[in-house]
Parts: C-alpha cells; sequence; structure tokens
C-alpha cells in the first residue's frame, strides 16, 4: 500500500446517488457541506475562549493550546469540555439535518447526542484515537450517524486528518479490545482483528477543506491520526 491515499469531497447529482454511496461504503464526504459564515464563528469563539493564554498573537488558539498542553494539561482539558458546549458548534447540526434526511431516504427526528472538537496537538499521539467503531463508545444508541468537519484550517495526511476503512459498517459492531497509551490519553477500543481488516479493506486518509463535511455509519472503523506538521 502506497504511504497514504486520500479520500476527497464529492458532489453528489442527487440525494439518490448520496445514499447509494454512503450505503455501500459507510461514509459520505461532502464538498462545501457547511456555511463558512457558521465555521468563521465557530473559530471566533474559540480563539476569544482560548486567548487569554496565546504565547503568539498572529495565531491565538494553537499557540494556546500548545502553551496550555505544556504547562497546565488540566486547564486545557476544563477549557475543552467548556468550549464543546458553545451554542456556534451546536449550530452546525441543524445545517446537517438535511444531508441526514438525504441518506436516510426520509425525514425522521433527529436528537444531538454530543459535541466536541480535537485537539490536535503538534507531535503528541497523547490524545489520538486508534482504530475503533463509535457504536463501541455510545451503546445505549441503536442508530447513530457522525459528523466530522475542519474548522481552522485544511484536514491533511500531515496534520492528522481522520481516515477510514470504507465498507466496514458492513461488519456490524465489533468486539473490541481497550488500550491507553498513557494515563491521561483516550481510550482506545480498538476492534477484534483488526490486524486482518486492515490487510483487506484500504485506508483512506479524508482530505477536508474548511466547508466540507463528513458523515459516516456508527459501525465504519476509522481513526484519528497523529498531527505530524
Amino acid at each position: 500500500m502506497l504511504e497514504h491515499q486520500y479520500d476527497y469531497p464529492r458532489v453528489f447529482e442527487d440525494s439518490d446517488a448520496m445514499k447509494s454511496f454512503y450505503d455501500s461504503n459507510g461514509y459520505v464526504s461532502l464538498k462545501n457541506g457547511l456555511p463558512q459564515d457558521d465555521l468563521r464563528s465557530i473559530a471566533n469563539d474559540l480563539t476569544e475562549i482560548f486567548a487569554p493564554y496565546a504565547t503568539d498573537a498572529s495565531n491565538l488558539f494553537d499557540s494556546a493550546v500548545i502553551e496550555l498542553d505544556r504547562t497546565n494539561k488540566e486547564k486545557l482539558h476544563e477549557l475543552h469540555i467548556v468550549a464543546s458546549r458553545l451554542s456556534s458548534i451546536w449550530k452546525i447540526s441543524s445545517v446537517v439535518s438535511e444531508f441526514i434526511d438525504q441518506i436516510y431516504g426520509k425525514k425522521r427526528p433527529q436528537m444531538i447526542i454530543d459535541n466536541a472538537f480535537m485537539l490536535g496537538i503538534p507531535k503528541d499521539s497523547r490524545l489520538v484515537y486508534d482504530f475503533h467503531q463509535e457504536s463501541n463508545y455510545m451503546k445505549d444508541f441503536d442508530d447513530i450517524l457522525n459528523v466530522h468537519y475542519p474548522i481552522f484550517r485544511t484536514s491533511n495526511f500531515e496534520n492528522g486528518t481522520m481516515s477510514v476503512l470504507p465498507g466496514t459498517h458492513k461488519l456490524g459492531t465489533l468486539d473490541y479490545e481497550k488500550s491507553r497509551s498513557a494515563k491521561n490519553s483516550y481510550t482506545n477500543l480498538i476492534p477484534a482483528g483488526i490486524d486482518q481488516i486492515t490487510e483487506t479493506n484500504k485506508e483512506l486518509f479524508n482530505y477536508l477543506d474548511v466547508g466540507d463535511v463528513l458523515i459516516f455509519h456508527k459501525d465504519l472503523i476509522h481513526k484519528s491520526n497523529y498531527n505530524s506538521s
């Protein structure tokens, strides 16, 4: 396999084409699916929250995250939890709901289970998720669609974009092995038999510009990746 292969966002001809791709692959990546104004609101809110801890006036959010990770991980964790509750982040759900109706092929009631953002700290594998299925983290819900999108900049292989194993949602919810890389790292729920699964399913890295959005099935095997930038 090549070092990495990208999956790029698409513009589908119609709802049927989008639904067909989702049913086959377990995800859809949509080009320019989110309004730029809404994404700027999220970026501005996050910047204002983190700015008091910044060390670089030209790069407030990033420098604050890096500084807090170095000097005060507890404060970084606190701000991360609080900022995930921003109304500007929750607003995106109303935009995505239309795409979800198209994926289902009909209009259905939708509930928001959770909202969060990943920090993507450079050169740090502590807050990176290995291969997993969202269904194993959210066992009390039968029907889940997950939404993923970049906020500040293009998401690519170098800065740790998400990657997927297309079609693996058809395996259903698998047993898993629990692991952690450190005491203060994320807990990984790695699907059983992952080595064999990766041998037979090609890993694709999701290339996403700001405005693109990825929607994926609860059983799709995916992971976040190390930010080497």
